[in-house]
């Protein structure tokens, strides 16, 4: 699959548009030229990686998306898998924070 840079421009401009912001408050946020923002969109050219990264965060969307227009599957499994690991830990969490609490009613009182 290949990155075509003037839909992936497209999609940046849709990003900042629904987002209400104008090239030049977006291109301020992201600390580069305005003119390099439009060239972007545009599709006259690509974006560096560490661009797209910013982009990325700033519009909390994939990078699959900003580059191939699709977000990346998650299969049910895999979903499953962290789930489990998410519970897990919090399990831990919470079993050293009782610990935590049933040493705090043992110590005596300080006067």
């Amino acid at each position: 699959m290949a990155c075509d840079i003037k839909r992936s421009g497209e999609r940046i401009r849709q990003l900042r548009i629904q987002g209400g912001y104008t090239q030049e408050k977006l291109a301020g946020t992201l600390n580069i030229d305005r003119s390099l923002l439009s060239h972007i969109e545009a599709g006259k050219r690509g974006c560096s990686v560490d661009l797209l990264i910013q982009l990325s965060d700033f519009f909390d969307v994939s990078l699959d998306l900003l580059v191939l227009g699709k977000e990346k599957n998650v299969s049910g499994e895999d979903l499953s898998k962290q789930l489990k690991l998410d519970i897990m830990e919090l399990i831990d969490h919470l079993e050293a924070f009782k610990e935590s609490l049933q040493c705090d009613k043992m110590r005596p009182l300080r006067k």
